[in-house]
């Protein structure tokens, strides 16, 4: 169940950057204006050397320094104004990755709202977030500052090469000759770069899931003192992530020195050309002067390009690992046309359902189970018979491998999921609370709750009292999945929860496991008023519970195998007299 399900091998990069750039051109005015300012800087940086050959060949050389003295200060204008351009361009293009990086988040959020529950029982919940935070933070990084670089270099290289074949074309050669030894070079280690990088994003997801387990699971380790074990483990991981970052570290830190090399290599032919040509007649000072600073010019953006290249391949590998989960399908689809569910009775029947969570295994073999409206339905088995699996698929969190389960005789997979949840009030095995007040967790269910409502299902859960003794009463704060509450808080408040809701269906899974036995007594009162009238389901391992059911299903490796009345079963003397004589003597 813990297999990771989303690829991880390398896609198309282009694809990548082409979904990217989807994003980023939303705001097209903002990407029009940045490409103005960085063609402005352009102009701005690529008029300086034709300036300083002016100065050199013009007024130096010949001594005109009233002139000299307005080249220079136009010179410091043309300078000022490519670092102003510069500076808006950058900031354009903040506000505007800000703005993609918003619509990334949202369509990975929505995503993961509406992808099925078999997609996060298949993947780890720590990988999930390391590709919500540190992948989203590296695309951050590299849309903000990597971006404009890019563009920018990209025109400089341009701009800088009309020039030098304006000046002098045979220089403007030498210069640019050294330029394919490195795009070689890079074509040639950016693939396995990019595979190393989105390795190593994939191994800080293991890592993050990892750790995040054992820190959630911190008094099971401690109780069994199992915390060498974890240190040992969690080393595994973080030897695994070392490993993975110094591989893609080595391939892309190898761009930079081998371009240092080329860009020392073209200077010493520029200066050698440029001298033979001048002693000819062929060069002046100026130009060479000029071809010494376009060739800086020249190299800085293919610098920029190196130094940047390793963010670029971490941030396209963090990018396709986003788009794995957005990409990925939603498994339990509503149909065109749904069909409508407004008032319901509560009639449940599940007719010939087989499921299984993998195609090799069935949890639910051949399911036939009718239920009258009103009825309260008991579920009582071993664990991994299959209990929690029927109300999963009642609830239709989960698509059958074959059958049918109808409500009021529509069949429900053709019911829009929200339409049918809405009918379904749940207080599952797990309890959950959001961080914010204890009012805000039990109005999550009926938003538009009043505090009269809230107070009355607090009082037929038996936790008004409880939330009444609070500092703040129902004002109170709950923290980060409600760690500041016991479990058995916890679930009263979830079972108060689902009263408020008052849905026609009811569902109770392990409900009343993990209060005591004064508490339970006190809840089931709450409950038998609650259920009168309503389709209810429990499942209980405490079969004193459920002993006033209208009936009892007994489910033994997902198969029903006994159906009936408390004391008809216990007459039977069967799987249930079994199972209530284990807990209770005689």
């Amino acid at each position: 169940m813990s297999k990771e399900v989303i690829k991880e091998e390398i896609t198309n990069p282009k694809a990548t950057i082409k979904r990217l750039w989807n994003y980023l051109r939303q705001d097209r005015l903002g990407i029009i204006i940045v490409i103005i300012m960085v063609v402005l800087s352009t102009i701005a940086t690529v008029l300086g050397p034709i300036l300083t050959l002016l100065a050199v060949d013009k007024f130096i050389l010949s001594g005109q320094l009233n002139s000299l003295f307005i080249l220079l200060l136009l010179l410091g204008i043309v300078y000022f104004l490519s670092s102003l351009f510069n500076y808006l361009s950058g900031f354009i293009m903040v506000s505007i990755s800000e703005k993609a990086l918003f619509n990334i988040r949202r369509d990975l959020f929505n995503h993961l709202e509406k992808l099925s529950l078999s997609f996060f029982d298949k993947n780890k919940r720590g990988d999930l977030m390391s590709r919500f935070t540190n992948d989203i933070t590296i695309i951050s990084d590299t849309l903000s500052d990597s971006v404009i670089q890019v563009i920018n270099s990209i025109l400089i290289l341009i701009g800088v090469t009309i020039a030098m074949f304006v000046i002098n074309p045979v220089l403007a050669f030498t210069t640019i000759l050294t330029v394919p030894l490195f795009t070689i070079f890079v074509l040639l280690i950016s693939k396995k770069t990019r595979y190393y990088y989105k390795s190593r994003q994939q191994v800080l997801g293991n890592l993050n899931a990892y750790a995040e387990e054992r820190i959630s699971g911190i008094q099971v380790v401690k109780g069994y003192g199992k915390e060498q074990e974890s240190i040992d483990n969690f080393k595994v991981h973080n030897v695994n992530l070392k490993d993975m970052s110094i591989k893609a570290q080595l391939y892309s830190s190898l761009v930079m020195p081998i371009n240092m090399a080329i860009t020392n290599l073209g200077n010493i032919l520029i200066i050698a050309v440029g001298a033979g040509m001048t002693l000819k007649g062929y060069a002046t000072v100026g130009s060479i002067l000029a071809f010494l600073s376009y060739s800086k010019m020249f190299r800085r953006p293919i610098n920029q390009l190196a130094t940047i290249y390793s963010s670029i391949q971490s941030s396209l590998a963090g990018a396709e690992r986003i788009f794995d989960i957005i990409d990925y399908p939603i498994e339990v689809k509503d149909v065109k046309r749904p069909l409508k569910m407004d008032e319901i009775k509560g009639e449940v029947e599940f007719i010939n359902v087989n499921f299984g969570y993998t195609k090799e295994k069935l949890i639910l073999k051949n399911i036939n189970l009718k239920v009258n409206p009103g009825q309260n339905i008991a579920l009582v088995g071993p664990t991994g018979a299959g209990k929690t699996t029927i109300i999963n698929l009642l609830s239709r969190f989960y698509d059958l491998d074959s059958g049918v389960i109808t409500i009021d005789g529509k069949d429900i997979s053709k019911v829009r999921k929200t339409d049918l949840r809405k009918k379904i009030g749940i207080v599952l095995q797990d309890t959950h609370l959001f961080k914010g007040t204890v009012l805000d967790n039990v109005k999550y269910s009926k938003m538009d709750a009043t505090l009269e409502e809230v107070i009355e299902a607090c009082k037929k859960a038996q936790v008004h009292s409880f939330i009444r003794r609070l500092p703040e009463g129902y004002y109170s704060h709950v923290e980060e999945e409600g760690s500041n509450f016991s479990q058995g808080q916890r679930q009263l408040i979830a079972i108060a929860r689902a009263i408020l809701a008052d849905h026609e269906i009811l569902i109770l899974d392990e409900a009343t496991s993990n209060v005591d036995t004064r508490t339970e007594v006190a809840i089931q009162r709450g409950m038998k008023k609650l259920m009168k009238g309503k389709t209810s389901f429990i499942i209980a391992h405490r079969l004193s519970t459920i002993k006033n059911a209208d009936q009892i299903i007994v489910i033994v490796d997902g198969e029903i195998i006994e159906k009936g009345k408390h004391k008809t079963l216990i007459n039977k003397k069967g799987f249930y007299y079994d199972l209530y004589n284990s807990q209770f003597d005689n």
